[in-house]
């Protein structure tokens, strides 16, 4: 067999002779080789895992060198092979797909477990849901690689976007930063934050349908106004070993992927559009920044969503200035004081 061979060519193989491939030299991988990674079966059982399906919706890595990722998708043809909710707006599902194709470049380079640090500007330019069929393209080019020698961590920084089949432009995202961070250090913090790999996933490959991303109660949902703009707006989420997320992102490292806590701020953003600005069925357009510095494991806790300076500007678009995820107790303490996401000028019209 040559040494990159074809998406073709490695349908042809079994499990087996998959497994025996040296993953992080080949220059495409199949939909296989990406589920035996997820299930950390390429040698990687300790280290960087791609997410599970549902979560994962990448068919293969088509190309895939020290440059350039080129990835695709089909929506399943029946409904009842798709996972989630049809109605779901799948915008943040998709750009997590970015943030784990770099992640997975990432584990190419050295040994660790990856996770999505921050973005910069980042636009939708239509919006995402499952079509029947449809297929959409992941294409990524590097900025920057930065090793640690002395740590052997390292830092992935990508431009990406994501088209549909006929080349037109979705979503696209600048500066997008993913760290292979020690297992050492992350286990470390899932101990001071007390997650305790509790999660249940042993029915993980059994058929998911409607699944939607977890939101803030919006009996929880607080506003306080000024003169010029509602001055902050919160809720909270309860999180605990049941949340379905973490039984599939990551085998034997549960968290919470961060572009759900980000779906869940723009979910909020679009519901005080409504409720405050009159904006009905508002759509994602645009988020200027976009930065992770802590983890959200499977202990029993909350987290708190916080809107600040939510305007509406002349064109009709409500933006929030700043917005900030807080881990709490079920009492409403903190547990880390600084927030672990902020968001700046997430906009929805």
């Amino acid at each position: 067999m040559p040494t990159d061979p074809t998406i073709a060519e490695l349908d042809k193989l079994d499990d087996a002779a998959l497994q025996a491939l040296d993953w992080k030299n080949l220059g495409a991988l199949n939909g296989r080789l990406l589920n035996l990674h997820a299930e950390g079966m390429l040698g990687n059982e300790g280290a960087a895992k791609l997410p599970r399906s549902p979560i994962l919706c990448i068919d293969n890595i088509d190309v895939i060198d020290d440059d350039v990722i080129e990835a695709s998708f089909e929506f399943p043809a029946q409904l009842n092979d798709w996972g989630f909710d049809p109605k779901l707006p799948l915008e943040m599902l998709f750009q997590d797909q970015l943030d784990q194709l770099v992640g997975f470049w990432g584990a190419r380079k050295v040994d660790g477990i990856g996770r999505a640090l921050s973005s910069s500007k980042c636009v939708l330019h239509r919006p995402i849901f499952y079509e029947a069929g449809s297929r959409v393209n992941y294409t990524l080019k590097k900025k920057k690689w930065m090793l640690n020698q002395q740590t052997g961590t390292g830092t992935a920084v990508f431009d990406g976007q994501i088209t549909d089949g006929n080349g037109e432009l979705i979503l696209e995202c600048k500066s997008l930063i993913v760290g292979i961070l020690n297992p050492a250090d992350v286990m470390a913090l899932r101990t001071h934050q007390g997650g305790m790999l509790g999660v249940d996933d042993s029915k993980v490959h059994e058929p998911q349908h409607g699944l939607v991303i977890p939101l803030y109660d919006e009996s929880t949902v607080s506003i306080e106004k000024d003169d010029a703009a509602l001055a902050s707006v919160v809720a909270t989420q309860v999180i605990d070993v049941d949340l379905w997320p973490l039984k599939f992102h990551f085998r034997g490292d549960p968290v919470v992927p961060g572009n759900f806590g980000t779906h869940g701020m723009i979910d909020l953003v679009k519901h005080v559009a409504a409720r405050e600005f009159g904006v009905s069925a508002a759509e994602f357009k645009s988020l200027a920044t976009k930065k992770f510095s802590g983890m959200i494991f499977e202990d029993p806790k909350q987290i708190r969503f916080e809107l600040l300076g939510v305007t509406q500007d002349e064109s009709g678009a409500v933006v929030a200035g700043v917005a900030n995820l807080y881990l709490e107790t079920s009492a409403g303490e903190r547990i880390v004081e600084d927030p672990i996401y902020t968001f700046k000028k997430i906009t929805v019209a």
